[in-house]
């Protein structure tokens, strides 16, 4: 069932390029980023002097992996041409993984490190691999979701300046941040695929995440003044998708959609799953290893009591 959820959210997306791109506000990125290999890289002084092709992608999405030797081929044909880079979301990533897929596919391709979100922030998807074109006035022109025939030919047209606005997935006003409440707050974020969808490409994250989701049910049933705030991130999950989870681990607290994965960039946090203890506003305990969920329960549990 779960599976058959995630191709439909896929293909829903898919579906999304028939609607007109509509570009809401200037694209804003951090002045400096580095690639995997530590190496700066000025996004922001790139736009609007330079095509821009942005893959967005990571390394446990089994259709990035496909595309990888694609890319390379990409990057070595228009890289004179185009600024292109091979994104990585930087959610539940290891160097030892992004090491182990650059050198098997032989990438020349700069992989930019995203921070924070910063970059994958300014394009409302539902998951990688995500194609990004710009042109050298700055505007995004192109979206897909799709490595194909029509993306090949819209990069020809990128590397020689020419290329038009096509139908492609809009953007939409970002979801403007939660303010924390006072006092003690539990903030929870996963997703409702990680149980499933990881458990053969990184078994131990799969563990992680039902570990962490026991943990929080423990917490909230025997804390029943707790103040609970959980997220799942919108990459790859329709509110239907949300529903199931919910359903399938009789989730007793309410779980909301993080859209754009705000609320999941405004505490800084980069892996799922991620349970952050707040006091007024302010940051007191995080945690993202569950191994030990006695553990943590523990340490948990002394923060929220003040001791």
């Amino acid at each position: 069932m779960q599976s058959s959820r995630l191709f439909r959210s896929l293909i829903v997306a898919t579906l999304l390029l028939i609607t007109p791109w509509s570009q809401a506000k200037p694209l804003q990125f951090e002045a400096q980023y580095q690639t995997f290999e530590k190496q700066p890289v000025a996004l922001q002084a790139l736009i609007g002097k330079k095509p821009v092709y942005l893959k967005f992608w990571a390394t446990w999405c089994l259709d990035c992996r496909r595309e990888l030797p694609g890319l390379e081929q990409t990057y070595l044909q228009y890289r004179d041409k185009i600024a292109i880079f091979a994104v990585n979301l930087n959610i539940n990533e290891t160097d030892e993984a992004i090491r182990s897929l650059q050198q098997k596919n032989k990438l020349t391709i700069p992989i930019l490190m995203d921070n924070n979100g910063t970059i994958a922030g300014n394009f409302e998807f539902k998951g990688t691999p995500f194609h990004v074109l710009i042109n050298a006035q700055g505007e995004v022109v192109y979206t897909t979701y799709k490595d194909d025939a029509q993306l090949a030919e819209q990069l020809a047209k990128l590397a020689s300046n020419t290329t038009t606005t096509t139908d492609t997935p809009p953007t939409t006003n970002a979801t403007p941040n939660t303010a924390l409440p006072k006092g003690m707050t539990l903030v929870y974020f996963s997703a409702t695929w990680c149980d499933w969808y990881m458990k053969d490409i990184h078994p131990e994250m799969s563990s992680n995440c039902t570990n962490a989701l026991q943990l929080v049910d423990k917490l909230y049933r025997t804390k029943p003044q707790l103040q609970l705030m959980a997220y799942v991130t919108h990459l790859w999950t329709e509110q239907t998708d949300l529903a199931d989870y919910i359903k399938k681990f009789a989730i007793p607290y309410p779980v909301t959609m993080d859209n754009n994965n705000q609320q999941f960039r405004q505490l800084k946090a980069n892996e799922y799953p991620t349970l952050i203890v707040v006091k007024d506003g302010t940051e007191i305990g995080r945690f993202t290893d569950f191994d030990n969920a006695g553990k943590v329960q523990k340490e948990v549990s002394i923060l929220l009591e003040g001791k």
